[in-house]
């Protein structure tokens, strides 16, 4: 491990692609995901660590955004064409989707379940509709989950919001736009948005 570090609703978690996948303290049924989903699960749980799980309603909506994927099975899906025996299970589990799709399994939540993407304008894009839906539905609760791999590392972000913090969100928003901010990968603006470097 590299780096972890955990403030109040917000997670972050990397580790190095060699590495052995974290354990998670989530009851996963189906545990055969990526593991750069297994590394933002990791930091989801690491988000949500200082809430009480009450908290938690089916109705949690899960919004996630990369912009490299799910590497590993990628490279499965490949090496199966390679040798003409397609597997189907890896081309499933190599795509966005997982992202959004394990974190609503390891909270147990119905709520809306959307994968981005994407960059900086991914992470905007998430947000917003996170923004929306916290403010104007049902729905008053939302998990961002950012996850790449780069450069040998997987790293991941998520970040707990409720209906209250619209304006937190408004602020964010503004910020995964500079100019500076747009061409990062999601889970960087997060981190910079957390760890201070932003007045809210």
């Amino acid at each position: 491990m590299l780096n972890t570090y955990v403030s109040p609703r917000f997670g972050y978690f990397e580790t190095e692609v060699e590495n052995q996948s974290p354990e998670l303290s989530f009851n996963l049924k189906d545990n055969r995901c990526d593991p750069l989903v297994t590394v933002a699960l990791k930091a989801m749980e690491r988000s949500l660590s200082a809430l009480n799980f009450k908290e938690f309603s089916l109705e949690t909506a899960i919004y996630t955004v990369t912009d490299t994927g799910c590497q590993s099975h990628i490279l499965r899906v490949v090496d199966a064409l390679k040798s003409m025996r397609p597997r189907q299970a890896f081309f499933a589990r190599g795509s966005a989707v997982m992202f959004s799709t394990y974190g609503s399994m390891a909270i147990g939540s119905h709520g809306p379940c959307i994968s981005v993407t994407g960059r900086g304008a991914g992470l905007a894009q998430a947000l917003n509709l996170a923004r929306n839906f916290c403010e104007e539905s049902d729905c008053r609760r939302a998990v961002l989950l950012c996850a790449d791999q780069s450069s040998g590392v997987m790293s991941a972000s998520a970040a707990y919001f409720t209906s209250e913090d619209v304006r937190k969100m408004d602020v964010l928003l503004k910020f995964c736009m500079e100019a500076k901010n747009i061409d990062l990968y999601a889970g960087s603006i997060l981190n910079s948005y957390f760890s201070g470097e932003v007045v809210v």
